[in-house]
């Protein structure tokens, strides 16, 4: 059951997060890479594009042009 949803832009850069709970990150527009805790391999994400989370981790995003997007938490 989705507990709560945000919309936001990020900014070319790097960030890292850390998450208590699971998340789907839908991106609308914008190019970016991401590489969730235990994977090896950065993934490449475009606009259309989703990827999930598990929670209690963390995820790298490597933002390479403005990226809208839809974060939905879960509470599983």
């Amino acid at each position: 059951m989705i507990q709560k949803k945000t919309l936001g832009v990020m900014l070319e850069g790097g960030y890292e997060f850390k998450t208590a709970s699971r998340k789907l990150m839908q991106i609308h527009s914008g190019k970016l890479n991401v590489k969730i805790e235990g994977d090896q391999d950065w993934t490449f994400i475009t606009e259309g594009m989703d990827f999930n989370v598990p929670k209690n981790s963390s995820f790298c995003l490597e933002v390479l042009e403005l990226v809208n997007y839809t974060c939905s938490y879960f509470d599983d």
